[in-house]
């Protein structure tokens, strides 16, 4: 049998609630190399014993990353930027895969986690939004959604090894810029160029028309504006993520 909430993420990247015992034949057919459990209890006890090789011939890995995270302090959240910043490089480590995130739920760390890795991804937010919902159900919370919105993925330091899948957009967003940038220095270069010719009465009907086109697209150029996922305005509430339980 398959855990519930299972899917498969990415190759490589699969999604779960907590394996019961029924759910371990499957899971030692995917071939697991990690499994990384994002709740602050601890798996079963029999599944533990069976990725750690006790009760079969493969040992995985158990990184029991909630547990690790958590801290006796009334201000502790079971997410948090350094939380799904260490999440996100773990499973975006291919030495790490094939890989089984999971949580008691399914949902409450799983399912943010995912979220987040879209948003690194480039999918748009209504795709990421759709996902999360299908996932979560009736459980959906509007205090994840906010999160996978607002959250900084300038924060997360790519692995050196990467999956063939994941694509660096930082780096083609980098390309962009400097390619714009060169257009626009050539477009301003034919601006000053063709207005001199305009104001020298030189100008041919085609070159003034030629400045009318650069003109335009000029100004396109400088009236690009980044569009937010967030408004600046956006205040994102740390009590909301206190205050908020598992209510498995």
């Amino acid at each position: 049998f398959t855990p519930q909430l299972f899917g498969i993420v990415q190759p490589g990247i699969y999604r779960s609630s907590a394996p019961a015992d029924e759910n371990l034949p499957f899971l030692d057919g995917l071939k697991l190399r990690t499994v990384i459990y994002l709740s602050s209890d601890v798996l079963l006890k029999n599944v533990s014993d069976f990725f750690s090789g006790q009760e079969s011939q493969r040992k995985v890995r158990i990184i029991e990353h909630g547990l690790e995270s958590w801290r006796p302090d009334s201000n502790w959240t079971p997410i948090s930027d350094e939380f799904m910043k260490i999440a996100l490089e773990l499973i975006l480590d291919v030495r790490n895969h094939p890989v089984l995130v999971c949580c008691s739920s399914g949902i409450l760390q799983t399912a943010p986690l995912v979220g987040c890795l879209r948003r690194l991804q480039n999918w748009s937010l209504t795709s990421i939004l759709d996902e999360y919902r299908a996932y979560a159900g009736s459980k959906s919370r509007l205090i994840h959604q906010q999160y996978i919105e607002s959250f900084d993925v300038n924060l997360v330091t790519l692995p050196s090894e990467l999956p063939s899948w994941f694509v660096d957009y930082d780096l083609i967003d980098l390309k962009s810029e400097a390619d714009e940038n060169s257009e626009s220095q050539e477009l301003e270069s034919q601006v000053r160029a063709l207005t001199l010719l305009t104001i020298s009465n030189t100008a041919t009907e085609n070159e003034r028309s030629l400045l009318r086109q650069a003109t335009f697209r000029l100004r396109c150029f400088e009236a690009q504006d980044t569009t937010k996922l967030v408004s600046s305005d956006c205040k994102f509430s740390r009590q909301s993520l206190i205050d908020d339980e598992d209510d498995d």
